[in-house]
């Protein structure tokens, strides 16, 4: 799942900007396409290098407006080139949907009861069977979701909301030899919204809200401005100057994040480790234990979740929403003693952090 701006040159064949995402083999690229939206020849994926519209590391303006992404993708597909997913009927089915993009996207499957299996590739506790629920994908996260097909036809999977790039992000569930079915799409529908927090059979996880913890950090998300430009802060601070979360290896370490910006989302990920979600705005989660490596937060969402400090090195905390990263809202967990088995190369063109 991904997003993308459109350029305003037209007969522009190259894509600028796009170095985080494969979109296709080069045979691919040069086939022509009937449509205006399924084609993603000429699309900018934005560029997170300082110019003319970005000042502060990148962050200017246009970095904040996120209607200027206007073509929305999966695997690098928009619109009808987007291939259908075949299936016969009988058979179990597992998908898994990869937010590589800068905003979350609600999923639906329709025609289908289904599980959600794992989240950020970790497995979930006897998962049950929902149906009708969108599945809110935040930047950096994954979600597995599994179902039998059992209800022949073409089902639509599609992305809801009401930004102009939506309706370009959905494909169809096609049983082989039956192409009957009167489902239609149906993205501006209000529909549940799928939680972990108290999904799944209960099961002992490996931490407790009231176990003792060697180390304990808060995360207040937020925003300010600097000059005329906004920077994105943990604990009023922005990267480099945020307070690193200082550990042993061994330590077992809580953190308590905090979104208290006012409009923005913050999905945050650490990186070189997953941790246990223990809690939401003060209540335990209560289903099967959530591990994740990325944990979106709404604003006014407080989240406390719990790691092992087992896998030494210097591993970056961060908003996987990389315009917010970019402007501010980095730290690091580093463990006491480390020291890098490799030197930077002085005469490399960047500067390493």
């Amino acid at each position: 799942l991904d997003e993308w701006m459109s350029k305003p040159e037209e007969g522009e064949s190259s894509m600028v900007g796009m170095d985080h995402s494969n979109m296709g083999s080069e045979e691919d690229s040069d086939k022509e396409t009937d449509s205006e939206d399924s084609s993603m020849s000429g699309m900018d994926h934005g560029n997170m290098v300082s110019d003319s519209n970005h000042s502060r590391n990148g962050m200017g303006v246009m970095g904040h407006d996120m209607s200027a992404y206007d073509i929305f993708s999966i695997n690098g597909k928009s619109g009808d080139s987007i291939e259908p997913l075949i299936v016969k009927e009988g058979e179990k089915v597992r998908i898994r949907l990869v937010n590589v993009g800068y905003m979350s996207h609600k999923i639906h499957l329709h025609g289908h009861d289904f599980n959600v299996t794992a989240i950020d590739g970790q497995e979930l506790n006897e998962p049950k069977e929902i149906k009708d629920q969108v599945i809110s994908i935040a930047p950096g996260e994954r979600y597995d979701i599994e179902f039998t097909a059992d209800n022949p036809g073409e089902w639509f999977i599609e992305c809801h909301g009401d930004m102009e790039g939506t309706s370009g992000m959905k494909t169809k569930i096609q049983y082989e030899n039956s192409s009957n079915s009167a489902d239609k799409p149906n993205q501006s529908e209000e529909l549940p919204e799928f939680t972990f927090v108290n999904y799944g059979a209960s099961e002992k996880g490996e931490f407790s809200l009231g176990q003792k913890f060697d180390v304990e950090y808060k995360m207040d998300l937020n925003t300010a401005m600097e000059g005329s430009d906004m920077a994105y802060t943990i604990n009023g601070k922005t990267f480099p100057e945020t307070d690193n979360i200082n550990v042993k290896e061994g330590d077992l370490v809580k953190v308590t994040l905090a979104n208290n910006s006012m409009m923005d989302d913050h999905p945050m990920h650490l990186h070189g480790h997953f941790f246990q979600v223990l809690s939401k705005n003060g209540k335990p989660v209560e289903g099967s234990p959530i591990l994740k490596d990325t944990i979106n937060l709404k604003p006014g969402d407080e989240y406390v979740v719990a790691f092992k400090a087992d896998n030494p090195g210097n591993w970056l905390f961060h908003c996987h929403d990389l315009h917010h990263a970019t402007a501010g809202m980095v730290n690091m967990v580093k463990y006491d003693g480390f020291k890098p088995s490799f030197s930077p190369d002085p005469n490399a063109n960047n500067k390493p952090e």
